[in-house]
């Protein structure tokens, strides 16, 4: 990689780690999210509400002990849960209340965007 192919990079991560900051801390203010949780819950949202374990790791380009990490504090306060579908297949499932709160943030997190 060139100086400044890696000058390029560096670049780009401290505009995103700039972004993630600012959504952190508005969605964190209003509604109690993470920039992260609000992707997570996005991602389940336009599956349908429902998407196997795998899968959403997999999309969230994840490990699926990190995923789990992320899934026990949304799935303690009631925005998420697991399950089995008849397959045997984990799925990580969008609660009402989940859906409720998305929606509730997504005019935070588009105005933040903005800026």
């Amino acid at each position: 990689m060139s100086e400044e192919a890696l000058h390029a990079c560096l670049e780009r991560h401290l505009k995103h780690a700039a972004m993630v900051f600012v959504l952190d801390d508005e969605l964190g203010t209003r509604h109690g999210l993470s920039w992260a949780d609000f992707v997570l819950l996005t991602v389940l949202d336009a599956a349908g509400g429902a998407v196997p374990a795998t899968e959403l790791a997999r999309t969230l380009c994840t490990p699926a002990s990190r995923l789990l990490q992320r899934l026990l504090p949304l799935e303690k306060i009631g925005l998420m849960e697991r399950g089995v579908d008849g397959d045997g297949k984990r799925r990580i499932m969008l609660r009402p209340q989940g859906r409720r709160r998305l929606h509730e943030a997504r005019d935070t997190a588009a105005n933040a965007c903005t800026t």
